[in-house]
């Protein structure tokens, strides 16, 4: 072979390479779809249901008896603005601080109201158990045709006493007010 002929050879190759390269490149990606996706066409069956992982529920905090009962009595008194001098022993001092119960069976207390005689259903949902507090939340749903909107609220309680003198009290009401969070100004 002449040095013509040779250098027309490598020539040619040199102007073929980029499509050599191209060709081996789509043949590497037609390569890894069929791998990764299956080239049949047909798709693999999916396990029965029973034998797919389910995650596991998430653990329920334990609430003493009491807590329950307190906060259950609390809303159908004071929240429901009826039979006040019982929301009154179920009230922790440090929320009905500044009242004598004279004022407080007023109804003009630190507790939002709420409806409760349009209560279709109460949920109630565990935020965090401790030895002596319990926070919750409490989702108010009225029922079909009521004029109120459904209302989650925190219901804090804290226990005082011990043995068989422990009770527990409400210390806190409020809404689950979805505060929004303002764009960056900047």
């Amino acid at each position: 072979m002449s040095t013509l002929e040779s250098a027309s050879t490598t020539s040619r190759l040199l102007r073929a390479l980029p499509w050599l390269s191209g060709l081996v490149l789509v043949a590497g990606a037609i390569a890894f779809m069929v791998a990764v996706f299956g080239g049949s066409g047909e798709k693999a069956p999916l396990p029965p249901a029973a034998t797919q992982a389910k995650p596991p529920p998430p653990p329920v905090a334990k609430v003493e008896k009491g807590a329950r009962v307190a906060a259950g009595k609390f809303i159908l008194t004071a929240v429901a603005r009826k039979n006040l001098a019982e929301s009154w022993a179920v009230t922790h001092p440090e929320l009905k601080r500044g009242y004598t119960l004279a004022e407080w069976k007023k109804g003009d207390i630190p507790v939002i109201p709420f409806p409760v005689d349009a209560i279709d259903e109460a949920r109630f949902k565990v935020d965090e158990v401790q030895k002596n507090m319990v926070v919750l939340e409490v989702a108010l749903i009225p029922r079909p045709g009521a004029e109120q909107d459904a209302t989650v609220f925190f219901i804090g309680l804290k226990a005082l006493g011990t043995g068989s003198e422990r009770r527990w009290l409400v210390d806190y009401w409020a809404p689950n007010a979805n505060v929004p969070v303002p764009d960056d100004p900047t």
